[in-house]
């Protein structure tokens, strides 16, 4: 999925070799990487506040985007941001969505080169590439370990990946096991006790992404009913009693 470093080097490229062909290979249905439209959960903003969340030759004005000095950036914001860049440095038309790509080999001889096996829904076809940039990030693949007798639990599981699609929850659930360390698990906490759900929320010890300070805070304003500090994967896990 392409996001913002994804945009930069093929703008990058754009520009410096505007005679030559580009294509970008996203396997989401929009631009934005972890910004795109399919992963924006209730309530997702930035870390980061206006101005030190851009590209330094595409500022995001409040005027046009309507965050204000000292906000936080919505996700919403952030994904119309990337689509825009993308459209003004002539990049977004040369994005195909929705293609995989499933190996990359790289050819002997003097004009080197790779072979790229791409998938598009169930079309399967090479594309060869004078230069390859890989820019997949850290967090394109979700991982959501098997659970014992989670076949048999009766609730909805799902990735924070997928949060948006089991919005519904909010409104549902009565009581959430969040698992997890990291920003993702802190926003799903807050979303659900913010709606009077209870929480519980497991973090595995050896990687705590999150600091004490803020987990004793929402233990303090009652958000969350119990922290276990366990050697246990990144996962949700929702339940209705």
């Amino acid at each position: 999925m392409i996001g913002i470093f994804g945009l930069a080097v093929a703008k990058t490229f754009r520009q410096l070799h505007p005679d030559k062909s580009l294509a970008v290979l996203d396997a989401g249905s929009s631009v934005g990487g972890v910004w795109a439209k399919d992963r924006l959960y209730p309530g997702l903003k930035t870390n980061n506040m206006l101005g030190t969340y851009e590209y330094p030759d595409f500022p995001m004005v409040s005027d046009v985007f309507g965050v204000k000095a000292g906000e936080h950036i919505p996700g919403e914001v952030m994904n119309r941001y990337l689509t825009d860049y993308a459209e003004r440095f002539d990049i977004f038309d040369k994005i195909r969505r929705w293609t995989t790509v499933s190996a990359a080999e790289h050819q002997d001889g003097p004009d080197g080169g790779w072979v790229l096996t791409v998938q598009n829904f169930e079309r399967t076809y090479n594309i060869f590439a004078a230069k390859l940039v890989v820019a997949t990030g850290l967090t394109s693949e979700p991982f959501l370990p098997h659970i014992a007798g989670q076949e048999t639990f009766g609730a909805p599981r799902f990735h924070g990946k997928d949060f948006i699609q089991w919005a519904e929850t909010l409104d549902s659930a009565k009581r959430v096991t969040v698992f997890g360390g990291t920003k993702l698990a802190w926003d799903a906490v807050y979303a659900y006790a913010s709606r009077g759900v209870k929480v519980d929320w497991v973090i595995r010890g050896t990687h705590v992404q999150l600091s004490a300070c803020v987990v004793c805070e929402a233990l303090a304003n009652g958000l969350v009913q119990r922290v276990d500090m366990v050697r246990c994967g990144y996962r949700r896990l929702m339940s209705r009693r």
